[in-house]
């Protein structure tokens, strides 16, 4: 089978779906698919076994319509277009990215279009909000509309908007760690860092935005300190400033800032605990949360409303999960872990295994040619 995928940013630019793009594209190749990247990346990392061809510029939006002559010499049996609305044009408007796509499906006829939303569109949160929506819902639609395969990030997003795209096969494409696991033990990981082997280190990694229950962290270090836990907070990430000015004063506080994957593992492997509330929910778009999974970490996050049933049904298990609104809930339950330590363990232990078992990039690359191939069989998805 040979498959493209597109997306604008490659690695070394620090880009999550960057990184998504590259490990799924490496996965496919291993598992003997034909697989050629197009990008407006300059100079991209390469990729073991994958061609990466710069195939336009952006900015400006209008770039995107270069490619469809160079596809076009050379189309793919599937096109993977990885789609963030922000990833394509500020504000999250870009018309000429349909507009390239339905150019490019009209002179490859027989090519065969997936669309990966990491993403749907802003919600009414505000007025700037309300304003992105008159064009990105009516973007998202169009892409949706064209292509043959409409996969989403979560399992939420799939029952919702199955209905929109009744041409397609609508699925389920979870996202893996962007992370190596290095395979460094807690003992060697925290030798190397020069921590002692008796502080719990709860840890936080990833970005400190608005989708993140910020005050949930507080008030689960909060409970630890009331509780005479000896304990220290590590943040891996850009936003350490930021974190820091909202945790309570006196705790213990490192801040690795941004580091290398192979840095970022041996952090992981460092922690204990892994505070990941989210504002929705765990699910499995939350990149920073499965890296904490595949690390063997106790994770405490978040049962919301774009929580997947396959994290659900590990909860207790795999993960921790409080409900999104019970603040207290959190709190309690990150005290519990910090003082039973087997429990912790045994989380850890199988949330290995459901790594390794759903989320791992070979189980994420055979998954996404499954799909591709029951899709094949249907009839090509007709523009006009």
């Amino acid at each position: 089978m040979r498959i493209g995928l597109l997306f604008p940013a490659l690695p070394p630019a620090l880009d999550g779906i960057g990184d998504h793009t590259a490990h799924l594209a490496a996965a496919l190749a291993a598992e003997s698919a034909s697989v050629r990247v197009w990008t407006a990346q300059p100079e991209a990392t390469p990729i073991p076994g994958v061609e990466i061809v710069r195939v336009f510029r952006y900015p400006p939006r209008r770039g995107v319509l270069e490619l469809g002559a160079v596809v076009s010499t050379d189309p793919p049996d599937w096109l993977i277009v990885q789609f963030n609305q922000f990833s394509y044009g500020r504000w999250g408007l870009n018309p000429f990215l349909p507009m390239a796509l339905h150019s490019l499906r009209r002179r490859c006829p027989s090519m065969r279009l997936a669309v990966m939303f990491h993403e749907d569109f802003v919600p009414p949160s505000s007025w700037k909000n309300r304003v992105f929506r008159l064009w990105q819902i009516p973007q998202f639609r169009a892409l949706g509309r064209m292509a043959d395969v409409v996969a989403f990030s979560i399992q939420p997003w799939v029952a919702r908007y199955r209905s929109w795209f009744p041409q397609a096969q609508v699925v389920h494409w979870p996202v893996g760690s962007n992370i190596p696991d290095v395979g460094v033990s807690r003992e060697e990981a925290r030798r190397r860092l020069g921590l002692d082997p008796e502080t719990l280190v709860v840890g936080v990694f990833g970005t400190i935005g608005a989708g993140r229950l910020v005050d949930y962290i507080r008030a689960a270090i909060e409970q630890l300190s009331k509780a005479g836990v000896r304990f220290a907070v590590w943040y891996v990430g850009p936003h350490g400033g930021r974190l820091r000015a909202q945790l309570p004063p006196g705790v213990s506080f490192r801040d690795a800032g941004a580091l290398p994957g192979e840095a970022v593992s041996v952090h992981l492997s460092a922690m204990d605990l892994l505070l990941a509330p989210f504002v929705d929910g765990a699910s499995t778009r939350r990149g920073s949360m499965i890296a904490g999974l595949q690390h063997g970490l106790a994770v405490l996050s978040t049962d919301g409303p774009l929580t997947d049933s396959m994290l659900r049904a590990e909860h207790g298990r795999s993960l921790w999960l409080t409900p999104v609104g019970d603040r207290g809930a959190f709190a309690g339950a990150a005290l519990e872990l910090a003082r039973r330590p087997e429990l912790r363990a045994a989380l850890g232990q199988n949330a290995r295994r459901f790594y390794a078992a759903q989320l791992d990039w070979p189980v994420l690359a055979r998954r996404v040619m499954q799909t591709l191939e029951e899709a094949a069989s249907n009839v090509v998805v007709q523009v006009s």
